[in-house]
């Protein structure tokens, strides 16, 4: 009991502090995360990675960063030639199992684009996500090598409208491909139980290392996860941000409830 009463006074003392800051984010501690990109920057050419990784990302042609994102800023990809490219790293190497997931504003129904992914200038995978329509409303569609690409084209049924924000994301658990948009489930497909291709390859937003345009439109909150995550945490993602963005004050209060309990 006399731990208790040091412990709780030493506790307020810490929200109230906490408090004090106009915007906090709460930390996301799973190993799994190896690429997060909030896009917040404001200016500037580089996009910086909040996961352990502490990778870093390089903007190229019209790609800029704009104020009017789902959370906060958000990246611009003002054309198809548009990118970021981040240098190859181990950590996006994935081989096992993977999840790609992002917030994104398409402005056009492209016949085949890219919004995300690693693989070879051959086209060799890797993992991608794509945003195509081929003369039709485009859809996303999600590649794994495994290592021949096996993916969701013709099986997707959710056509993402033009100029919203949707949540979007891919994930291969080593057996399945299934991939969701705005929290439901979009498209699953059975895929062979091989890992994925391991290719020495830049991870790009926009632009594929192939050619391949990338998607118009802004995208935001991109993440990376080397495991398939569930529906309930996809829609935490979605719902709260892969930081979760709080608000101190609501935190503080709720915090303190729980610890008089």
């Amino acid at each position: 009991m006399v731990r208790k009463s040091l412990l709780l006074p030493a506790l307020w003392l810490t929200l109230v502090l906490i408090g004090l800051l106009p915007y906090s984010y709460a930390l996301n501690d799973d190993p799994a995360l190896k690429l997060y990109f909030t896009f917040d920057e404001g200016q500037g050419d580089t996009v910086k990675d909040h996961s352990e990784s502490k990778l870093k990302g390089k903007l190229t042609g019209k790609a800029k960063f704009v104020k009017d994102g789902k959370f906060g800023g958000a990246l611009s990809l003002e054309d198809s030639n548009c990118l970021v490219q981040v240098d190859a790293a181990d950590e996006l190497d994935i081989t096992k199992a993977v999840t790609m997931s992002a917030w994104i504003f398409p402005l056009e129904n492209q016949n085949d684009s890219n919004v995300m992914g690693r693989r070879t200038a051959g086209n060799a995978g890797g993992y991608c996500m794509q945003w195509s329509g081929f003369g039709n409303a485009a859809k996303i569609e999600t590649w794994i090598g495994l290592p021949g690409w096996k993916g969701t084209r013709k099986v997707q049924k959710i056509e993402p409208k033009l100029e919203q924000w949707h949540h979007v994301v891919a994930t291969y658990d080593g057996k399945e491909i299934k991939q969701y948009v705005d929290g439901k489930l979009d498209a699953s497909v059975k895929a062979p139980a091989n890992e994925i291709a391991s290719q020495k390859v830049e991870f790009h937003v926009g632009k594929a290392q192939t050619g391949l345009p990338g998607m118009i439109g802004r995208i935001d909150e991109l993440a990376v996860y080397d495991r398939a995550l569930t529906l309930k945490e996809i829609k935490s993602d979605m719902e709260e941000g892969v930081f979760f963005a709080v608000d101190p004050k609501k935190k503080l209060t709720t915090t303190w409830a729980n610890l008089k309990r």
